[in-house]
This record gives structure tokens, sequence and C-alpha cells, in this order.
């Protein structure tokens, strides 16, 4: 009877997938999006690297609500003591490797939009070229505030992709 009952679920879920879409294994959806939150700590070319090998790119930020649902999902992953600390931190796809000031995404989506802290990017000692929120604030809005890092910084990231379709 469990087995009629597990191969029945099953079929349903496939079918589901087939008619609305669904997200790899590892992935969350949220809404049309797959999104792989890892919380080790890596620097940003090998976060960039990881989410390539899962057929993804580190998320890409357009506009306040991508924010906000980024965000969001991060704090429903993370222990409750890390929601104001900047090493708690996770990596985006922003940088400007290429060329200093023109920061854009790792996907090759446009650079549309833009949430940095007050004084940032700046550049700091030189070589901060990758983004990650700041992470610190007084509010949640405050800290999903952006901050230029060295991309040798170890910090947790995020994949996003779209979902499978038939």
């Amino acid at each position: 009877m469990s087995s009629n009952f597990t191969i029945s679920l099953f079929l349903l879920v496939a079918i589901a997938c087939l008619s609305e879409g669904c997200c790899p294994e590892r992935f969350m959806q949220v809404g049309n999006r797959c999104y792989y939150y890892n919380s080790g700590k890596v620097d940003w070319h090998d976060a960039r690297a990881a989410c390539l090998r899962l057929g993804a790119h580190l998320v890409s930020i357009h506009n306040l609500e991508d924010s906000r649902e980024v965000y969001a999902l991060w704090k429903s992953l993370v222990d409750e003591s890390l929601r104001d600390n900047s090493d708690a931190a996770y990596w985006i796809g922003l940088n400007d490797e290429r060329i200093e000031g023109s920061f854009k995404w790792s996907d090759g989506t446009h650079t549309d939009y833009t949430l940095w802290q007050a004084g940032e990017p700046n550049d700091s000692n030189g070589g901060e070229d990758c983004v990650a929120p700041r992470n610190q604030g007084r509010n949640d809005f405050d800290r999903q505030k952006w901050n230029d890092n060295q991309c040798g910084n170890r910090k947790s990231y995020f994949c996003r992709r779209s979902l499978y379709r038939s």
C-alpha cells in the first residue's frame, strides 16, 4: 500500500513539474526562481564556479523586491545571532574585476539597480572588486545594503536559476 502511495506522490510531483516548472534537487523554489544557498565560506571566484557547476549563477539583484526576497530567504536559513554580523554576509554576483568602478553582474544581466551602503563602493585598500551585503544596521533594509569586498574573502553564497520547464 505504501509503495503505491509513494509512486502516486512521485507521479503527482512529476506532472506538476512538467506543467508548472520545478527546481533541481537541493534548490529552493521561491515564486518562479530556484535558489541554492551554501553556508560554507568560500572566496567569490569559488562561489561563482560552484554556481556554474549547478547550472546557475551567483544571484543578481535588479530591484528592491529581489533584494528583499534574497535577504528574507537568507534570514530564514541562518541562526538569529548572525543576522547583524558582517562576517556572516553572502556573496552576490556583482563585481568590477574587469574595469574598476564599472560594476557588472556575473550572469551578464544589466546593472540597472544598486543598493550601496553609504560610502560604498570605496575600493578600500585597493582590490575590493566583489560585492556582498554589509549585513549591519538598525533594520533589515539597512542590512541588505552592499559593500565592495576583496574577492578572496570567504563568505557563504546564493546561486539562482530559472525553473525547469518541459
